[in-house]
């Protein structure tokens, strides 16, 4: 009974993050409560287990990033990055896109994709009226750039995070399966962007061409705390790839790059605390305790043993059949709590399979995940976010518009990387 109860409140809990009408952080937060009240897990378990319970070195580290990319903002290294975008592509429509979408997807590589998206996002759509053709195509090469980046390192995209924290996947490992993912994913986006929207980007004339290609790039500000923040920045790689620097967990060296890097910045403290995404935060702990419940009561253990009965116990029809499903649902729902209730699935299905760790399963969840966010409006924090922006600025882009490039090219980008999948198992 205890089972079915916690089944049906983490159900209502999805249906309504999925259904976007009420904040995420909210549902989270009182979903934890629920199932910790109804004994589904201690409060003990909740609060210091990292795999049935909070996950702190996530929250550690998103945390750390939300500060470095707060004080990297205030020296206005984003907009002097838009104006040697604008230098190198020389006035020309199509190399400026292809730019914009290079840009995304590298920056995303170690910085959090919903901040590229609300930093670059504005730039692409000023490069796209200074040249004077559609700045929608701009805005989606940001977002879907932004969301391919991420996919290759284990900083890249919270999905990511979370799977290399429970799986105990370190950096370099990471990077060395999902970049070529990424790499792949990233030339699909990029042939389909120039060929579908060639039309949008004719030739501009050449004095035209000229004008943009000789803009003034803005000013550097704050050069020693950028220098500072850059070089916290590596720290926290370099945490991240020896697995820890001095015996300290890596996201605590995130967490405390981050606290230096915004005391340097000299803004407020109410400036400083704006930077932090606090709802996420809250949404993510919540969330981390709702699936944790599921783990305790038996019914992940339920769920993966329905799962092999279905599917059988091949690992290529497994893994094509996750491919496809955790690209699809990743773009109807959020990928994160999609990839948090898939974990302790997939722990259970490598079990029972005998497949040594990290397996394929796990390359093949992340890819889905990751790469599924570019489905839908609603797939990824990043797309929201972009959606509005280009509200703001007076772009029509409705939820059909996003669709009409996003099914396709996140279908091409699923298709071109199964293969590559394939050959891990």
């Amino acid at each position: 009974m205890l089972m079915l109860a916690t089944t049906v409140i983490f159900l209502v809990a999805y249906a309504l993050i999925a259904s976007e009408k009420v904040p995420h952080h909210l549902v989270t937060s009182v979903g934890a409560l629920v199932v910790i009240a109804i004994g589904a897990i201690d409060p003990a378990t909740a609060l210091t287990n990292p795999h049935e319970g909070i996950d702190w070195s996530v929250l550690a580290l998103l945390v750390g990033m939300m500060l470095l990319v707060g004080a990297i903002r205030t020296t206005g290294a984003f907009e002097w990055l838009a104006g040697i975008t604008a230098r190198l592509g020389r006035g020309n429509a199509r190399i400026t896109l292809a730019l914009i979408l290079l840009l995304s997807a590298l920056t995303s590589t170690v910085l959090p994709n919903l901040t590229i998206v609300m930093l670059v996002a504005p730039v692409a759509i000023h490069l796209a009226r200074q040249l004077r053709v559609a700045p929608l195509p701009f805005v989606l090469a940001t977002i879907i750039g932004s969301n391919v980046g991420g996919t290759a390192t284990l900083i890249g995209d919270p999905p990511n995070l979370i799977i290399g924290n429970r799986v105990g996947i370190e950096f370099l490992p990471f990077l060395e399966v999902m970049g070529p993912v990424a790499l792949i994913a990233l030339a699909v986006a990029l042939v389909y962007f120039l060929l579908v929207f060639r039309r949008s980007l004719a030739d501009v004339s050449p004095e035209l061409a000229e004008k943009v290609a000789v803009t003034d790039t803005h000013r550097l500000r704050k050069i020693p705390l950028l220098v500072t923040a850059v070089a916290l920045l590596a720290v926290v790689v370099v945490g991240y790839v020896a697995g820890g620097i001095a015996g300290v967990d890596p996201a605590f060296i995130a967490l405390g790059s981050g606290v230096i890097a915004a005391a340097l910045s000299r803004e407020s403290l109410p400036v400083i605390g704006r930077g932090v995404e606090w709802k996420t935060l809250v949404f993510f702990a919540g969330l981390f305790v709702l699936v944790g419940a599921l783990v305790s009561v038996g019914a992940m253990h339920e769920f993966s043993t329905f799962l092999t009965g279905v599917v059988g116990t091949d690992t290529t029809v497994i893994s094509l059949v996750l491919l496809g499903v955790s690209g699809i649902v990743s773009g109807i729902v959020d990928n994160i709590p999609y990839v948090t209730s898939m974990i302790p699935v997939l722990t259970d299905l490598n079990s029972s399979l005998g497949l040594a760790e990290p397996s394929v399963l796990w390359w093949v969840l992340a890819t889905g995940a990751d790469l599924g966010g570019n489905l839908t409006v609603v797939g990824a924090s990043a797309n929201i976010v972009g959606v509005a922006i280009a509200h703001r600025e007076g772009i029509r882009l409705s939820m059909w518009d996003y669709a009409k490039v996003g099914i396709p090219v996140t279908l091409l980008m699923l298709v071109a990387t199964a293969p590559y999948l394939l050959s891990l198992g």
